[in-house]
């Protein structure tokens, strides 16, 4: 291991010889990093490596167990996070903490909602910050709108309002780009750029390396909770990154597309799908085949799967499972559960998993009657199949005794897949299956998928990340203003194809 230091100047944010321990569990070791003024810096490592609880260390949400964190050479309290507020630092979480009832203007003043005499909430002076926040990143939205009515990107962008309005002088983004097109990440960049060029130091964490090498000027890797190697970003190749990243060398023959792929009979089945965001769509899944469906945020592609397994009410149309030659409609998502659809969702913290229930007892919910004995659940079984299933997917580390909340995002997402591989599906539908996820559990869960298809499962896609579109898709159904714009399969499908009919042609702009 080595680390590479050669800016001049002293850093705005360092960190010396941090470790944290839960328990017995050693989650960072021994690792050093600094930002400096007008730096972007990036952290990147697999999933349970370590960065976000260094990052939470550095805004003084944890305290190391050993190591310090100074901030303009001075002693930053840990586990004082208002403290960390005052030194200028300022941290954009990867899952939103925004408050869906209250309003944007309310939401990025929270915390420091400016008052004038006995106590009154100054309404003046909170738009007045808000929007000079808004303005500062470039982006439109009424300040009067509550939360919930925002698309997801929309919501991001407040978030970073919110950490901007504060003026901080150190900016942490943990995976800022999960949920945005590839025009809104285009323009978030640009956006820390120019913050960057301004004196601002910033630490960007993110699972996908073009942006790292498109923003960053220094990276530091970590695995396993230690320091592999921190140098300036043109030091590596994206490969070499990767590989310090896993430790191995990936397998990058999964990279390809499946060839000769002959899918068997229609599974899933939908006619004339209507609903909020949806306006009579057709769409069929075949045994075998994974299907994608591309499109800009908010093109209405979550809310067609939702639709079509039930989760959301239809206003129009029919969607059925043919299996085994028996065709049974789907008029509610219980009953496309029990007849053998799965449903990975987007947002899996508040849709797939319940995050105070441990693993274990995640990974068996919707397979309680293949656990039961007469109707009793069979403990020593459900272990063994937790346990099993959690090695399957990697979990990292597989202690199925843990609440699911403990764990990082992306470890989350694979005790998502985990309880529906127990399903053994006839039926998947993966709503953004791998955003959050680090480059070696993504192609493991390319893998599964794959393998899912290759042993008889209608795989059904949506992704807003294109070389993953693209990579698993046999075909792909592009949806635009919640119709499906048009079709392209493997052979003809590149980025430029899928985007033209995703954007009619033109660029989309935050707003």
């Amino acid at each position: 291991m080595e680390h590479e230091q050669t800016h001049d100047g002293a850093p705005v944010i360092e960190a010396t010889g941090i470790v944290k321990r839960f328990g017995g569990a050693v989650a960072v070791d021994g690792v050093d990093i600094a930002c400096f003024a007008g730096e972007v810096h990036a952290l990147v490592g697999e999933n349970g490596a370590g960065k976000s609880t260094l990052m939470r260390i550095l805004a003084g949400i944890l305290t190391p167990t050993e190591g310090q964190v100074l901030v303009d050479g001075r002693p930053l309290e840990g586990g004082d996070a208002k403290a960390s507020l005052e030194a200028g630092i300022s941290l954009v979480h990867q899952e939103l903490s925004l408050v869906p009832e209250m309003t944007v203007a309310e939401n990025i003043v929270l915390g420091f909602t400016p008052t004038r005499g006995a106590g009154f909430i100054d309404r003046d002076e909170q738009r007045r910050i808000a929007q000079a926040a808004l303005d500062e990143i470039g982006v439109r939205v009424d300040l009067d709108e509550p939360v919930a009515r925002l698309s997801v990107a929309l919501r991001q962008f407040v978030e970073i309002a919110r950490a901007i309005a504060r003026q901080p002088r150190v900016l942490i983004l943990d995976e800022p780009t999960a949920t945005l097109t590839p025009a809104e990440t285009d323009y978030l960049l640009a956006m820390l750029q120019r913050l960057a060029d301004r004196g601002m130091a910033i630490i960007y964490i993110s699972h996908r390396l073009p942006e790292i090498f498109a923003l960053g000027d220094r990276v530091t890797i970590l695995r396993d909770g230690q320091l592999v190697r921190a140098c300036a970003i043109d030091e590596l190749t994206s490969d070499e990154m990767v590989d310090l990243m896993v430790g191995r060398e990936l397998k990058r023959e999964l990279e390809t597309h499946r060839e000769d792929v002959e899918p068997g009979p229609v599974v899933l089945c939908a006619r004339g799908i209507t609903a909020p965001g949806v306006d009579g769509v057709d769409l069929d899944v075949r045994a075998g085949q994974i299907v994608g469906l591309g499109g800009l945020v908010g093109a209405g592609r979550t809310e067609l799967v939702r639709a079509i397994i039930g989760a959301d009410v239809r206003t129009g149309g029919t969607a059925t499972m043919t299996i085994d030659g028996e065709t049974t409609d789907i008029r509610s998502y219980r009953q496309a559960v029990a007849n053998g659809l799965a449903y990975v969702p987007e947002e899996r913290r508040t849709d797939g998993l319940a995050l105070t229930m441990s693993v274990r007892d995640n990974i068996a919910l919707p397979n309680r009657r293949r656990l039961s004995r007469l109707s009793v659940l069979r403990r020593g079984r459900i272990r063994e199949f937790a346990m099993e299933l959690a090695h399957a997917v990697e979990l990292r580390p597989p202690v199925i005794t843990a609440d699911v909340g403990s764990y990082s995002g992306g470890n989350q997402q694979k005790v998502v897949l985990a309880k529906w591989l127990g399903h053994e599906p006839s039926v998947i539908v993966l709503d953004e299956p791998t955003r959050g996820v680090d480059v070696g559990a993504k192609a493991e869960i390319h893998r599964l998928v794959r393998e899912l298809a290759e042993n008889g499962t209608a795989v059904l896609v949506v992704s807003s990340d294109l070389p993953e579109l693209l990579e698993l898709s046999d075909v792909i159904h592009v949806v635009r203003d919640g119709r499906i714009q048009g079709t392209l399969d493997s052979s003809e499908a590149d980025e430029s194809a899928v985007m033209r009919l995703a954007a009619s042609g033109e660029a989309e702009v935050p707003a």
